[in-house]
């Protein structure tokens, strides 16, 4: 059952759950063709990605998730909201939908998500979508604030500064790059966190979401793995989170790697620049597919 506030023509998705340790996993699966798969990042879900779901699914089969803790899916209180465990969960998902030669999306905290993933199963991914991520111990990284050096993502940025504020001060905080963002729409950010009532520091995907500098190193140092599948960066010059720096640490990292910065972007590109992204991300699968035929034949 959908929520009473959630506007099903904004997001007109078909529901659908699996069943964890943690609890229900919410996703969507739509449309047919080369698999998608989109991780989102914090404090956001798979609604972030509705309006690249809308143009993609004609082509391709497009698969989004909500993290446990995020969106439609469970947010359980004895979880430990690791990104180890976030990680487990969505190995677990792929296996059950069995796909292979996907093409994943990654924002913020969905990259190492996503690119855990890969590392683990190269040969299940076929290329890699990125939008402003990293996926590196921020412990010793210079570039980042002070607070972003202990706590992972925007939204334990805001922790770290502002624990009293309510949900709706952090999602507002958190856009106020993206000055044409209705309200209406910050309202499925606002809502998805739970009651807008209670405090971020209880805020379930919130709690666990510090201190993983330990696992962050140990996916890079088996970066070598995925160094070699075809990369497009997507990448919001704006972003106050995540600084260009990070930008300047994937383009050396890739060896096949194309960059599209968007000048006036901010952190969330893809609320701003949805159809834009979908063109890129078509045309970079279409691009892939032709240069495989042609070492194939």
């Amino acid at each position: 059952m959908k929520p009473d506030w959630l506007d099903k023509k904004e997001y007109p998705f078909k529901s659908k759950y699996i069943e964890l340790e943690a609890g229900k996993m919410h996703y969507i699966d739509e449309g047919e063709g080369p698999p998608i798969v989109m991780i989102h990042g914090t404090p956001s879900w798979s609604f972030m990605y509705r309006n690249l779901i809308k143009k993609l699914r004609k082509k391709h089969r497009c698969i989004a998730l909500d993290m446990i803790g995020f969106g439609l899916s469970d947010k359980p209180t004895d979880w430990s909201y690791k990104p180890r465990a976030h990680a487990s969960n969505f190995e677990q998902l792929m296996e059950h939908l069995q796909l292979k030669d996907i093409t994943l999306v990654v924002h913020d905290f969905g990259a190492p998500i996503g690119l855990a993933y890969a590392i683990k199963y190269p040969e299940n991914v076929r290329g890699v979508v990125m939008l402003n991520s990293w996926t590196w111990s921020l412990s010793k990284h210079q570039t980042f604030s002070k607070a972003s050096k202990y706590l992972v993502g925007p939204l334990g940025k805001f922790l770290h500064s502002k624990l009293n504020v309510s949900t709706n001060t952090l999602i507002h905080e958190l856009f106020k790059e993206e000055d044409d963002l209705p309200e209406s729409i910050k309202e499925h950010y606002i809502k998805a966190l739970g009651n807008p009532d209670e405090r971020v520091r209880n805020l379930a995907c919130a709690r666990e979401l510090i201190g993983a500098s330990k696992w962050y190193d140990e996916l890079w140092k088996e970066r070598r793995k995925i160094q070699d599948i075809p990369t497009l960066i997507l990448w919001g010059e704006r972003d106050k989170l995540i600084k260009i720096e990070a930008l300047q640490r994937w383009k050396k990292f890739f060896h096949e790697c194309y960059v599209i910065p968007f000048e006036d972007g901010g952190h969330f590109l893809q609320e701003e620049n949805a159809e834009e992204i979908a063109q890129y991300i078509s045309n970079f699968i279409k691009e892939e597919q032709k240069k495989n035929e042609l070492v194939n034949s």
